[in-house]
């Protein structure tokens, strides 16, 4: 074991991951592409070939999670609510304290088959991001400028195109809109203590405009509302640079089933149920820092091949010519040719830690670090 979690750590092995994914990543983006003349024949068929492209690409950061680091991931559930988990199209409210709380997202909506037609609520900024931003658009994810005016009439009529979406889907929401930091925990207390709202201990306050919206817009279409919590053992701080150095972690998902026709219709009323919820999850978050465990049976999915099947295929498609230029490269014995591959290797390397950057914490977007009473 102690070889093989050297082995993960080297960095050449780091170049050869980011290598396959942004190569593969680029070549989906440009099949997606080539997907346009589709939707003038058949928007049904067209959708399902860019769930199973976008699959290619997200599969991937899955199977680094799950098959490289071997994080292990346990999940908390009602037995009841089990099989209905990847039956149904559902509104999955996680919370946003961790740099791979998204992956993690991405891991279950995997396990239960509904990864290539996840949805998010994204800025929009993040459309214009290559390889992920891109797919996303050809998977119709919907995106917001996190300025109300602007996105109450855009956002609904985005989620509105979802009505007729051939295969069951997850709309994954960050209801608190910015990953946690004391910081931003600090202004949004100050918020709660100036509108009377019980402050939180473990989360921000969601943002509750956003919540509304997207249940009001999938109602009649969404089933239920999966109110997700998510934690990790041992006080882990989980970052994407650890996974890639085969770094396991242990997360936790505590999820609740709850019928989407039992959240209010009125806004005001479902604010204030939302903000009923995030008090309940943050005691969830004290259950769990007090036991190490989240209250309820345990009732995980495993691990399915498919996500390490599309890494390996990818992997043999890409590596083998890459191999090969490379003996092709030291046989020619150029100065100039080694030199301009070392510079495309520093340039590979520097553009992939630059997207790995969006996903620090301290790096994150400065959204919530001024006080604003007009969204919660």
């Amino acid at each position: 074991m102690g070889l093989v979690r050297l082995l993960k750590s080297q960095f050449v092995l780091h170049l050869l991951i980011i290598y396959v994914f942004l190569v593969s990543g680029v070549i989906v983006n440009v099949l997606q592409l080539c997907t346009l003349p589709l939707w003038l024949v058949s928007k049904r068929f067209a959708r399902k070939v860019n769930i199973r492209l976008g699959y290619c690409i997200m599969s991937q950061m899955v199977a680094l999670l799950e098959w490289w680091s071997a994080t292990e991931c346990t999940l908390y559930t009602d037995p009841e609510s089990f099989p209905l988990y990847g039956k149904e199209n559902a509104v999955v409210v996680l919370n946003h304290n961790f740099e791979i709380d998204f992956l993690c997202g991405w891991t279950f909506c995997e396990r239960f088959g509904v990864l290539g037609s996840s949805k998010v609520l994204a800025k929009k900024e993040l459309a214009f991001v290559p390889i992920i931003g891109w797919m996303w658009y050809f998977l119709e994810i919907v995106f917001c400028k996190r300025k109300w005016e602007d996105d109450r009439k855009t956002v609904a009529k985005s989620i509105q195109n979802l009505h007729d979406y051939p295969e069951n889907f997850w709309f994954l929401l960050h209801c608190e809109g910015t990953r946690f930091t004391p910081k931003k925990h600090e202004i949004s207390m100050q918020v709660a203590e100036s509108k009377g709202i019980p402050k939180l201990k473990y989360h921000l306050l969601p943002r509750t405009k956003g919540f509304w919206l997207t249940v009001q817009n999938l109602r009649g279409n969404a089933a239920a509302v999966y109110d997700s919590t998510l934690n990790f053992r041992n006080n882990e701080s989980p970052t994407l640079l650890g996974l890639m150095s085969g770094r396991k972690y242990h997360a936790d998902l505590y999820v609740r089933r709850i019928p989407l026709d039992t959240i209010p219709e009125d806004e005001a009323e479902c604010a204030a149920w939302l903000h009923k919820l995030y008090q309940e999850k943050d005691s969830f978050q004290e259950h769990y820092a007090q036991t190490g465990r989240f209250p309820g049976p345990i009732k995980s999915p495993s691990r399915r091949p498919w996500s390490l099947i599309n890494w390996l295929f990818w992997s043999s498609l890409l590596l083998y010519p890459l191999f090969l230029l490379f003996v092709q490269l030291i046989s020619s014995g150029s100065m100039l040719t080694i030199v301009s591959s070392v510079a495309l290797c520093v340039a590979v390397s520097v553009g992939s830690r630059w997207m790995i950057g969006q996903t620090e914490i301290d790096r994150g977007s400065s959204y919530g670090n001024k006080v604003s009473v007009n969204n919660h």
